[in-house]
C-alpha cells in the first residue's frame, strides 16, 4: 500500500501546508506494531490481523478501528521470456513449498525454478502464505521452501524477476501492471476452473478482483486508534474521497466507488 499512500500524502500536504506526514514501509506487521506502541498514527494493512497481534492490542488496552480504502489483486509474475502462461493454485503451492522445482514440471523449460518472495513482515507474504500454501485446509503443515529468496519490497521482487529468466515472484498488481519485462500469470483455483487473469487487454479487470473470481483478491485497510486526533481522521477521509480514490485507482488498485457500482 506504500505507493498510493505516498502519492496521496504528497498531494494532501501540498494542499495542507500545516500538515506533515511521514511514511515508512516494511510491511503490515511493522505497521501494526508501530500503531500498538504509539509511534504511528495509521497502519496500512493488506491482510487480517494475526491472533498474537490481537492479543497484544488487548494487552495494551488499545482500541483500533479498521477502515477500508480499496481492493487489490496479488499477482504472480515470471520473466517475460518464460513460456509458462498460467498455473493452478495447487501448482503454485507446490512451487513455493519446494515440491515442484523445475519449470518443465509445469509446461516450461528444463530449468530450475528460482523463488522470490516478500519479506516475512509483509502483509502480502502472509496473505500469499494463507491463500496459496494453505489453500487446502488439510495442508496446514505446508510452508515456504527454505530455498526462497526474501526481498524487502515488491519493487525488489519485480526487479529480481525481470533480470532472472527462471524466476517467479508475487505482489500487488499496481507494481507490475505497466511493466513489459515481467509477465503476469493466469491463475485457476483448481484444474477444473477457468484460468483467470487480473489483466485483460492491458487493463486491470476490476470486476474479477471485486467479485473474487480472481483467486488472489484481497481488501486493503487503514487501522487507526479510535481516539485519533482530527488531523488523522481528515487524512483518512481524504483517502476515501473522490480524489483520494482516483489516486488509488491510478496506482492499480480498486477504489471503493467501483465496489458500489
Amino acid at each position: 500500500m506504500l505507493n498510493f499512500v505516498q502519492l496521496a500524502a504528497e498531494k494532501y500536504m501540498s494542499e495542507n501546508k500545516n500538515v506533515s506526514i511521514s511514511l515508512s514501509g516494511g510491511g503490515s506487521g511493522t505497521g501494526i506494531a508501530a500503531l500498538i506502541n504509539g509511534t504511528a498514527n495509521i497502519a496500512n494493512i493488506s491482510r487480517s490481523l494475526k491472533t498474537r497481534e490481537i492479543q497484544l492490542i488487548n494487552k495494551h488496552n488499545r482500541k483500533f478501528e479498521k477502515i477500508p480504502v480499496g481492493l487489490d489483486g496479488v499477482v504472480v509474475i515470471v520473466n517475460s521470456s518464460n513460456p509458462v502462461e498460467s498455473l493452478t493454485v495447487k501448482q503454485l503451492m507446490e512451487i513455493y513449498s519446494g515440491k515442484i522445482t523445475n519449470w518443465n514440471q509445469v509446461g516450461g523449460e528444463d530449468k530450475k525454478i528460482i523463488l522470490y518472495s516478500r519479506e516475512n513482515s509483509s502483509g502480502t507474504y502472509e496473505f500469499f502464505r494463507k491463500k496459496v500454501l494453505n489453500f487446502d485446509k488439510k495442508s496446514h503443515s505446508v510452508d515456504f521452501s527454505t530455498g526462497i529468496q526474501l526481498l524487502q519490497g515488491t519493487s525488489a521482487v519485480a526487479q529480481a524477476v525481470s533480470h532472472d529468466n527462471y524466476g517467479i515472484g508475487y505482489g500487488g498488481i499496481g507494481y507490475f501492471r505497466n511493466r513489459e519485462d515481467v509477465k503476469i500469470l493466469k491463475i485457476a483455483a483448481d484444474e477444473n476452473r477457468e484460468m483467470i487473469s487480473p489483466i485483460v487487454n492491458g487493463k486491470i479487470d476490476f470486476t474479477a478482483i471485486e467479485n473474487e473470481t480472481y483467486f488472489l483478491s484481497r481488501q486493503l485497510h487503514c487501522y487507526i486508534n479510535t481516539e485519533s486526533k482530527q488531523e488523522v481522521l481528515d487524512f483518512i477521509n481524504f483517502l476515501r474521497s473522490d480524489f483520494g480514490q482516483k489516486i488509488i485507482e491510478d496506482s492499480g488498485f480498486i477504489p471503493l466507488q467501483k465496489q458500489d457500482e
